[in-house]
């Protein structure tokens, strides 16, 4: 295998980062991961990490790679959590935290109503315009704001010695307040929000060159100098590239902390307005496509959530308790024994297009209420909730599901209730670290170039 035949991904998630390189048609021949321990201490509702601490270990997980195969990587692709925000001054250094996906500062008052009145966009907490559009109203822009990008924007300019970062449409549409017809942002809409547009990165196609490995980072990371760089993907984009062979036939779900439903769109299909309002997201997809997904708040947490609550329960009785692993394992045995007497609604979070929504549990009488039952009702409503969110044409002429994220792989209840639910054969993919497998894909079009 040629040294033009290899390709770098990097992935900068919200609970870890990861490395790859593959071959350009797809094979994974080495992977290397850490936790990041970026989080914050922050006030409530306020959900940031730690800029410099992110970089560090997504560019220090890349030397956890097979110096040989660094060497000999013709491109560079970078995908990261999606929705976040980090504002930088002119030189590129950050002024802020990191605002993720997560966070909940926009839910005060009827700040985002509002927003979304002014705009004409359904403004969601969590996307990088609202809280932007939130500093803005909150006079806590940093007066030397020059720029504001993604956490992976940020990783890219830095692998390329560039101070302004550029996004790929995919992450661009991720923040609210972008023109999903031209593919950049709504000028009217981003002066209705108050944000200044100059703060903005500018929006590049999915797989475009952001630049190339300047000479220190290359030296730093064993890369050859000059090597293309694409503008960084979103996670949700790259792990579906990575997971699906046949994008019109297949549905990639995806369980990790959240949980997607994506479905992409036949060539020549693009969004229309009902989509702007609609429970589900269209999304910029590689290759020019669209797809739509149902993006959930609580996925693989809500599972956790059972556990903790489970563990919380024996410590109050003075109880031991077992291991989390051994804990979840008897969830699972429990659950797919059990019958479907109960009905959960996993709204623990809220959901992105009613934050206030919160979770339930039905059916409940003085005999079925047991553990089993209602690990079986969580599992089954975490799906029912991401096929609920997708309209009904999304499903026409799938075939099968296709499967990937830690908390499905592991746990045999989930991946028992994604079958019943959407009717369909489920396999799982067969690599590991989709989201930076899929960036690495997203640039091998870029290697020689």
């Amino acid at each position: 295998m040629g040294a033009g035949d290899l390709v770098l991904g990097i992935d900068v998630g919200t609970t870890k980062v990861a490395a790859v390189v593959v071959s350009r048609d797809g094979k994974l021949l080495a992977s290397a991961s850490r936790p990041h321990e970026a989080d914050l201490a922050a006030p409530p509702g306020h959900a940031e990490q730690d800029v410099d601490r992110l970089l560090a270990a997504g560019f220090d997980v890349v030397g956890e790679l097979p110096a040989d195969l660094r060497r000999c990587a013709a491109a560079v692709g970078v995908a990261g959590q999606m929705h976040g925000v980090v504002v930088l001054n002119d030189a590129g250094t950050p002024l802020t935290p990191l605002v993720t996906w997560e966070d909940q500062r926009c839910l005060e008052g009827s700040f985002l109503d509002e927003l979304s009145a002014a705009s004409g966009h359904p403004m969601r907490t969590g996307f990088g315009c609202a809280t932007l559009a939130w500093y803005v109203a909150s006079g806590m822009l940093p007066e030397r704001a020059a720029a504001a990008c993604t956490i992976h924007d940020l990783l890219v300019a830095r692998l390329c010695g560039e101070k302004r970062p550029v996004t790929d449409a995919s992450s661009g549409a991720s923040w609210g307040l972008f023109d999903l017809e031209a593919l950049t942002w709504d000028a009217a809409a981003v002066k209705a929000a108050g944000i200044p547009a100059s703060v903005l990165p500018e929006v590049l196609p999915c797989g475009a060159k952001a630049g190339v490995v300047c000479e220190e980072q290359a030296e730093k990371l064993g890369l050859p100098a000059g090597t293309p760089a694409a503008a960084a993907l979103g996670d949700n984009q790259a792990s579906v590239l990575a997971m699906l062979d046949d994008p019109e036939t297949e549905l990639a779900l995806n369980v990790g902390t959240g949980a997607q439903l994506s479905a992409a769109l036949p060539a020549g299909v693009g969004p229309t307005r009902a989509d702007a309002v609609s429970p589900f997201d269209c999304r910029p997809f590689p290759g020019g496509r669209f797809m739509l997904v149902a993006a959930a708040l609580a996925g693989g947490s809500a599972w956790a959530w059972l556990a903790e609550t489970v563990e919380r329960w024996l410590a109050e009785l003075n109880v031991p308790c077992p291991s989390r692993d051994d804990l979840y394992r008897r969830l699972n045995a429990l659950g797919l024994a059990a019958d479907d007497a109960l009905t959960v609604k996993p709204h623990f979070l809220g959901e992105r297009c009613d934050a206030a929504r919160r979770g339930t549990i039905e059916g409940i009488d003085p005999e079925n209420f047991s553990l089993g039952r209602v690990a079986r009702a969580l599992g089954r409503g975490l799906m029912v909730n991401l096929k609920a969110m997708l309209p009904t044409e999304a499903f026409v002429g799938r075939r099968a599901v296709v499967g990937g994220g830690n908390a499905l792989r592991r746990n045999p209840l989930l991946q028992e209730m994604a079958k019943e639910v959407f009717g369909l054969p489920l396999r799982l993919a067969a690599g590991k670290e989709e989201a930076a497998v899929g960036a690495a894909l997203n640039a091998a079009n870029l290697a020689g170039k």
